[in-house]
């Protein structure tokens, strides 16, 4: 099942109501402070405002989290080396432009308009470049999921067609929209989008549509010769994050679907998509970022292979020299953990006594003796389990250890990449590594539809909930743990 990970916020100072001078908070010069205040405080029932920045040396999100006060005032700081635009999740998405050493004040309340879901106002630093954001992402005139999902024979037809007509609709929106606002941060996102929004929603298309069983262009149709004329990618455009981190992660599914029909049943698909990528690479920053992708995403999975056998042929094509230290560092870590991964005193390892898949969860009942427990089904190559791994996971067994009886199933990964996982986040608890044949057991048993799923089951052994929701970092969670241990 999808699962939407969203955003981040950067965090200023605390309003005690919306018309109060707000003190500046001194800061680094990469901190970003945003703060602000939901208005009224419980008027879109979330208790948390979280701010999602993406690192593209990371090849991941960066996540902060910020409770909300009982007056609705919350305030979060982040680290940022350059302009980017980040996400705010309060209820539902917004994007905002932050520039290193920013104070930025939001107030977000519901949205008098029926078609947005909430209304953020900026004051502070770059206030007028976000306001001018939101009216610009509010009124942007392209649309194109309608034709995702168009089921008729000439759909891919009729999405080419509209593409080139509607991207002549987005250059008029543009220069019309900025024709009276001198703002270079803007200009830059503005321009992004302008280049990228269609490429990227072409590719993007193809993919969605093979995900969902449409028909869709074939990886090695001329419908992909677009990309022999991509539009040159400037640092400048790397503001805009939601279109860059989307065309670097499609052009490299494009890829590994066009190296899927091209490879023998058991050779690496990845290996091959890296050939293809590095030899379609002209120097380009783009293609860079997408061989950076691959490698990164092999490497935090704890798999070096592909590294070790590619990377003397295809590293030299990467250009730009932070991009690929980046690379080879992540490499010599990765390397480290897997010839001596350190475990927690804390962690166990272990196997179920039961040969009966049906019957782990019995097992986990009996031996927690009583306790509340509460079950972390991860995946080794799950972005959002590791980013509860890093600081909520750990507070909660912090708050809950001696009531709690922590357990943690790892489903659908390689059995090279779990020891290494639980050793580089340090995870305390009781672990049991499940194949392919157990987890799906497992999963059908607690309704598992995606990763990571939370399972609390209370002191008589009954299975109070399974979901997405009550996980570590979310409020409710410890609240529903402190009503089971007190029943």
């Amino acid at each position: 099942m999808k699962k939407v990970i969203l955003l981040l916020l950067t965090t200023i100072l605390l309003f005690a109501c919306k018309d109060e001078v707000i003190e500046e908070a001194v800061i680094a010069s990469n901190t970003v402070t945003i703060a602000g205040m939901v208005n009224p405080a419980d008027s879109l029932d979330v208790s948390q405002v979280q701010v999602y920045a993406y690192d593209y040396l990371k090849s991941d999100y960066d996540e902060y989290t910020a409770d909300l006060n009982e007056d609705g005032s919350f305030q979060l700081e982040m680290e940022l080396t350059d302009p980017r635009e980040v996400t705010v999740f309060a209820s539902r998405p917004f994007s905002l432009i932050a520039v290193p050493g920013d104070s930025i004040n939001v107030t977000i309340a519901k949205a008098v308009d029926t078609t947005q879901v909430i209304a953020p106002k900026f004051s502070g630093d770059h206030a007028d470049t976000n306001n001018n954001l939101q009216r610009y992402l509010k009124d942007f005139p392209v649309d194109v999921q309608s034709y995702y999902n168009n089921e008729e024979a000439q759909a891919t037809d009729d999405f080419i067609a509209f593409a080139k007509a509607e991207q002549t609709t987005i250059v008029d929106y543009n220069k019309k929209f900025m024709s009276s606002i001198d703002d270079a941060l803007l200009q830059d996102y503005i321009t992004s989008r302008e280049k990228f929004f269609f490429p990227n929603s072409k590719i993007d298309y193809a993919m969605y549509r093979d995900y969902y069983g449409l028909e869709a262009p074939a990886a090695d149709s001329e419908y992909f010769n677009f990309l022999n004329s991509l539009p040159k990618l400037e640092k400048e455009d790397l503001i805009n994050t939601s279109i860059i981190q989307r065309l670097v992660y499609t052009l490299k599914y494009h890829y590994q679907s066009r190296a899927r029909l091209l490879v023998e049943e058991g050779a690496s698909v990845d290996s091959k998509a890296i050939e293809l990528a590095a030899n379609s690479s002209d120097g380009s920053l783009l293609h860079d970022l997408v061989i950076h992708e691959f490698y990164l995403n092999q490497l935090q999975d704890h798999n070096i292979d592909i590294y070790e056998s590619t990377s003397d042929q295809y590293l030299s094509k990467v250009a730009d020299d932070e991009i690929r230290n980046s690379i080879t560092s992540r490499y010599e870590s990765e390397k480290k953990l897997l010839e001596s991964p350190e475990l927690p005193e804390e962690a166990q390892l272990l196997e179920f006594k039961s040969e009966d898949p049906k019957d782990y969860l019995a097992e986990i009942i009996e031996n927690a003796n009583g306790k509340v427990v509460y079950i972390d089904n991860w995946a080794t190559w799950c972005g959002p389990c590791k980013a509860e791994f890093k600081e909520a996971s750990p507070k909660l067994h912090e708050k809950f250890n001696d009531d709690v009886e922590f357990v943690y199933f790892c489903h659908s990964s390689e059995q090279r990449a779990y020891i290494p996982s639980i050793a580089e986040f340090q995870i305390k608890g009781k672990h049991y590594f499940l194949d392919e044949d157990q987890s799906k057991v497992v999963r059908q048993m607690i309704e598992l539809e995606g990763y990571p799923t939370y399972t609390v089951i209370d002191k008589s052994g009954e299975i109070v909930l399974s979901d997405y929701i009550h996980r570590p970092s979310y409020p409710a969670t410890t609240e529903l743990l402190t009503k089971l241990i007190n029943e």
